[in-house]
C-alpha cells in the first residue's frame, strides 16, 4: 500500500523540524562547493525529509516526446517546495511546449530551454493549461488569461559548464538546493525496468556511445586508469569528482530528460546509486522512479546535470510575475 504523504503545515512542529533539517545545509553553506567531502551523508532522500516528501508528483508523458518538459516541471515544483516551506501548484508542461519556440514540443527539446523562458517570462498551473501530450492544433496564445504561478532566476550547469557535472558537485548540489535535471542515454533494458540498480559495463559503455565518435581507444586507456585506482580505494562508498573531461570524452548523446532526487549505497553489496525520477507514470519501475549505478557516469547520467534557482509569484498580479520572497 502506497504510503499517504503528509501535507506541508508551517504550524506543525514536525513539519517546522523537517523543514529546518532540509536546509541545514544551505544554512551552514553559502555555496555547494562549500561543503566538505567528509559531510557528504551515505544516503539522501528528497521524497523523505523526516517523513516529509519535497518531491513532486510522478508524471506520466504518454505518446508524447516531452520528458524535457515534465523533468523540468517536476524539478521547478520540488524546488519551491524546498524554498518556501508550502504546497505549491502543479505546473503546467503544456504552456512551455506551446510558448518557448526554442523547443519543438512533442518533437523533444531542452530542459535548460526551458529555464531561459521562464526567466524572462514565468510559468503558469496545470489547471489553467492542462497536459494534452500533444501540441498540433494548439497555440499559446489559448493561455493568456492564465495567471503566473512562478519563475526562474538563474539557470545554470552543475560544474558551471556544460560537461562539468560530476558526482559529487551532484550531490552537494542537492544537499543544499534540491531537485536536479538529468539527461541520459536510455539503455534498451528500459521499458521493461521494474527494480533494482541499472548499469552498464565497460564493454557496452563503449558500444553504445562512444565508438561512433573515433575516441574509444583513447577512452580505454583512461578508464583503465581509472578503474586501477578505484581497487585501490578502502571504502566502496568512494565519491568521485570525475568530469567528462575525466573520462576522455567532449560529448555525449543524451536522449531522454529525469529528474535525480537522492542517491544511496546497496546494503548488500555496496553498489552506489543514484534516485531517479522518469516520465513514464507511477505504473513504470518502482511507483515512477528508478536507480542507476552512481560514480560510473553510467548512461551519461552525471555528464549534463543542470538546476535552477526558482520562485513564487506575487498573488494579484496576473500575467506578471514579481517573485515573492520566501
Amino acid at each position: 500500500m502506497e504510503k499517504k504523504r503528509k501535507l506541508f503545515d508551517k504550524n506543525d512542529t514536525a513539519f517546522q523540524a523537517a523543514f529546518k533539517t532540509a536546509h541545514k545545509w544551505s544554512k551552514d553553506y553559502a555555496q555547494p562547493d562549500d561543503i566538505p567531502d567528509d559531510k557528504l551523508p551515505e544516503s539522501f532522500d528528497l521524497s523523505d525529509i523526516d517523513g516529509y516528501d519535497f518531491t513532486s508528483e510522478v508524471t506520466d508523458q504518454g505518446a508524447c516526446g516531452s520528458c524535457y518538459t515534465l523533468s523540468f516541471t517536476q524539478v521547478i515544483e520540488s524546488r519551491l517546495k524546498f524554498k518556501y516551506g508550502e504546497e505549491t501548484p502543479q505546473l503546467s508542461p503544456q504552456y512551455l511546449m506551446e510558448c518557448n519556440y526554442m523547443n519543438e514540443g512533442c518533437d523533444g527539446g531542452w530542459s535548460f530551454f526551458h529555464g531561459f523562458l521562464a526567466e524572462n517570462g514565468h510559468m503558469v498551473s496545470e489547471q489553467c493549461a492542462p497536459y494534452k501530450a500533444e501540441t498540433k492544433g494548439h497555440t499559446c496564445t489559448e493561455y493568456t488569461n492564465c495567471t503566473a504561478e512562478a519563475k526562474v532566476l538563474d539557470s545554470y550547469f552543475i560544474g558551471g559548464a556544460y560537461g562539468q557535472s560530476s558526482e559529487k558537485k551532484m550531490m552537494k548540489e542537492l544537499l543544499r538546493n534540491g531537485m536536479v535535471n538529468g539527461e541520459l542515454n536510455v539503455p534498451r533494458v528500459f521499458a521493461f525496468y521494474q527494480e533494482g540498480i541499472l548499469s552498464n559495463d565497460h564493454e557496452s559503455k563503449m558500444s553504445s556511445y562512444l565508438e561512433y565518435s573515433g575516441v574509444a581507444a583513447e577512452h580505454k586507456v583512461e578508464q583503465q586508469k581509472i578503474t586501477v585506482a578505484e581497487t585501490t580505494a578502502t571504502s566502496k562508498a568512494k565519491v568521485t569528482d570525475r568530469s567528462l573531461e575525466d573520462y576522455g570524452i567532449a560529448w555525449m548523446n543524451l536522449n531522454h530528460s529525469v529528474v535525480i532526487f537522492g542517491w544511496g549505497v546497496d546494503e548488500k553489496n555496496g553498489t552506489k546509486f543514484w534516485r531517479v525520477r522518469n516520465s513514464y507514470g507511477d505504473k513504470w519501475g518502482m511507483s515512477g522512479n528508478f536507480m542507476v549505478r552512481r560514480g560510473e557516469n553510467d548512461f551519461g547520467i552525471e555528464s549534463e546535470t543542470t538546476a535552477y534557482d526558482v520562485a513564487r509569484c506575487e498573488a494579484g498580479k496576473g500575467a506578471t510575475c514579481v517573485a515573492r520572497q520566501p
